[in-house]
């Protein structure tokens, strides 16, 4: 119970013989004073004021009726002071409804700015500024990508989530609202939380709030939405609109629609395309209605209306007919149209596509002209070509089998396979049979042998593909000719090969034999020589013995090459790491003794190996010892330093090696020629001819190039490049 009106009982009646009717007027009381207590709004019909007269008015009855006289003398006060209560009850139960009503409103009002993604606000204006803080809406936070009570409500946060190129737009537009219209409603970015990459566009509208008596500015209000997802999509709309234009625009097929209603035809829609299937222009096409009718090929239109009296049931069409078109060219087109009815059932739309289809139906009848032909081909192919079942049955054969065996075709058809393979050859056909279980439609390739019908055989190459699980073959499809002949003469160039084989291998032994058995006797002779050479002084006969020297060493050379030439030809390459310090100081050391005339030759080395060069020894010392002896012998003896210059770079992708020599030269005539075997540039040259010969084949041999440069006077220069072999 209220403590005023507690404490008025307790001063004027015995609490204990309170009458019932007083009891219940004292808790009524009560209530609605503790109810009106609750309602601090100024603009309530009832004030405090009110309350207070209540309370003043209640203490008087009570003083008059509270010393135990009895009520009914009082009825008239207790009466006004009943209706009093009831008057303050209505009061604020009315209050109550209307602050339930107004919570249900804002609840509904901050759903709605959620689901609508906007934030209301208001920002007090003085002196048309918007300078103290404001109001801002959960909503309106969530927006700016804010968290509520982080940010002060003021003008100058709410433009720090502007985008700087917005800002000075935002700020002219809100000044002009204050100062002139009132009102604003504008679009602009924003970045949520300050962050770059979430830029947002947004809706705001702000409207001025004046004073009714002084007409001067109050506040600002305003609401702001996130229209992001809108303009997104609004530009993707417009964007699918142009190319959906484009694509409408440059599509060879027609695309039309047709209004039906009231049973007239009216085109809605004609693709530019018309031009070039009709040879019309969408404006005639508009202007007759009927002539997508009037250019159909005479034989056609019925079938045409045939099949359009589907659209009135609301069903599509599909159908294919020929058109004239307006230069009187004949096209096949497919047009297929889809019906809208309307409410009642009746036809009021036609939505369709044409294409032109000349080149598909041409090729169709091609293909049923062309089915005779393929079947001709095959009939007459040289190579058979079979179908059989699973059970290695034929089920199919062409004539060109019956022509190769001699047995005809009914004599094949149904008969097993075994019965014209040769028995040596069921394995082999077993076991095509197994390799196409595991991976069927790939082809496999077989020879075998066929029975003739005089008992003979022949031999057949060919391939075969599983085509069990196919849906028209469903069969093992065979395709192989007769190739006897073929295979008669591999079997004699493989003995051909064999017998070769055995000729190289004695031609081995016989190179073996010169290098032993011929040098052998040529060393002794020159061994004889130089002794003679020592022990006379007559110089006759030294001449005469210098002279079959040198024929003796000239053949021992000629038959070193010839050696040379044999183990890179018929000798495997044999791979290793190539050490060319040690190479070329073994080179060196082997040719000192070789004599260049009056002066002594210069050789210089360079060598750079960047890692490991992998290829066959013993070839690339054959290859530079001939290149290095070359310009040893052909030394210019008019120059005062004759000199040969070996450079290598060598590493993992390979080796660049250059011989360099100042010698006599070779004229550009014999350059295409020098590498020939057994070419001389002269009667006077010393060599055997095979030198360079075998310089290029082992290049060849090693998978390398090799380039000359020389002229008469001036030397000459070897350019080699070979791949590492690792």
């Amino acid at each position: 119970m209220n403590k005023e009106v507690k404490h008025l009982i307790g001063k004027y009646f015995d609490e204990d013989r309170l009458p019932p009717a007083y009891i219940a007027l004292f808790d009524e009381i009560s209530q609605l004073l503790e109810g009106r207590a609750a309602l601090k709004t100024p603009s309530d019909p009832v004030t405090n004021a009110d309350l207070q007269a209540v309370l003043r008015r209640l203490q008087e009855s009570l003083t008059v009726f509270g010393s135990g006289q009895h009520a009914a003398e009082h009825r008239p006060v207790i009466s006004s002071l009943i209706q009093l209560a009831k008057r303050l009850k209505k009061e604020c139960a009315d209050r109550i409804i209307r602050q339930q009503k107004q919570l249900r409103e804002m609840k509904h009002l901050k759903t709605i700015q959620s689901l609508a993604s906007a934030g209301s606000w208001e920002l007090p204006v003085t002196n048309d500024q918007l300078l103290l803080p404001g109001y801002w809406s959960d909503e309106l936070f969530a927006v700016l990508g804010a968290t509520p009570g982080t940010v002060e409500p003021t003008s100058q946060a709410y433009k720090n989530y502007v985008h700087p190129d917005d800002r000075e737009y935002l700020i002219s537009e809100v000044d002009k609202a204050i100062r002139e219209t009132g009102r604003y409603d504008i679009e602009f970015r924003i970045r949520r939380g300050g962050d770059r990459a979430q830029e947002r566009t947004v809706r705001e509208v702000g409207e001025l709030v004046r004073d009714e008596a002084s007409g001067k500015s109050i506040s600002l209000i305003g609401v702001t939405f996130d229209i992001s997802d809108i303009r997104n999509t609004e530009r993707a709309l417009f964007k699918a609109n142009v190319e959906l234009r484009k694509l409408f625009d440059v599509m060879e097929d027609v695309f039309f629609s047709v209004n039906m209603e009231q049973q007239q035809q009216r085109i809605l829609q004609m693709s530019p395309s018309c031009v070039q299937l009709y040879g019309y222009s969408t404006g005639e096409f508009f202007n007759d209605p009927d002539l997508w009718f009037s250019v159909i090929y005479e034989d056609d239109k019925e079938a045409v209306l045939e099949n359009n009296k589907r659209l009135g049931k609301g069903e599509s069409s599909q159908v294919e007919y020929r058109i004239r078109r307006k230069d009187g060219e004949l096209r096949w087109v497919e047009s297929r149209i889809t019906p809208t009815l309307g409410h009642e059932g009746q036809l009021v739309r036609l939505d369709g596509i044409v294409t032109d289809v000349t080149r598909r139906k041409e090729a169709e009848l091609a293909v049923e002209n062309s089915e005779l032909k393929f079947r001709s081909l095959l009939e007459n192919s040289n190579d058979a070509i079979t179908v059989t079942s699973e059970e290695l049955r034929f089920l199919f054969v062409t004539q060109s089998l019956s022509r190769m065996i001699g047995y005809s075709v009914e004599e094949i058809t149904g008969t097993s396979v075994f019965d014209f393979i040769h028995p040596d050859d069921h394995v082999t056909v077993n076991g095509l049979v197994g390799i196409m279980e595991k991976d069927p439609e790939a082809p496999v390739h077989f020879e075998i042998r066929f029975r003739v019908k005089d008992n003979g055989w022949i031999w057949c190459e060919g391939s075969a593909t599983n085509h069990l699980n196919g849906d028209i073959v469903r069969g093992y499809i065979g395709n192989f000719r007769d190739v006897t002949y073929k295979i008669r003469y591999r079997k004699a160039l493989e003995a051909s090969n064999n017998r070769l084989k055995k000729t190289n291998n004695e031609l081995d032994r016989f190179v073996y034999s010169v290098s032993h058995d011929l040098r052998a006797p040529l060393a002794s002779v020159l061994g004889l020589l130089e002794y003679t050479m020592s022990e006379t002084a007559d110089e006759e006969v030294l001449q005469d013995l210098g002279m079959m020297k040198v024929s003796i060493e000239k053949l021992d050379r000629f038959i070193l090459d010839i050696l040379d030439y044999s183990r890179n030809a018929r000798l495997e390459i044999k791979v290793q790491a190539v050490d060319f310090h040690h190479l070329l100081a073994e080179i060196k050391e082997n040719l000192k003794f070789l004599r260049t005339g009056r002066s002594a030759m210069r050789f210089d080395i360079n060598v750079q190996e960047n890692g490991t060069f992998g290829s066959d020894v013993s070839r690339i010392s054959i290859l530079l010892n001939n290149l290095v002896s070359n310009a040893i012998r052909y030394a210019d003896a008019e120059k005062a330093v004759p000199f040969v210059e070996v450079k290598i770079v060598a590493g993992p992708e390979g080796a660049n090696i250059i011989v360099r020599d100042n010698g006599i030269g070779i004229a550009k005539e014999y350059h295409e020629r020098i590498f020939d075997m057994f070419f001389r540039v002269s009667e006077k040259s010393t060599g055997s001819g095979l030198g360079l010969y075998l310089v290029k084949e082992t290049v060849d041999k090693l998978k390398g190039q090799i380039r000359l440069q020389s002229a008469p006077g001036e030397g000459t220069t070897f350019n080699i490049f070979l791949p590492s072999l690792f």
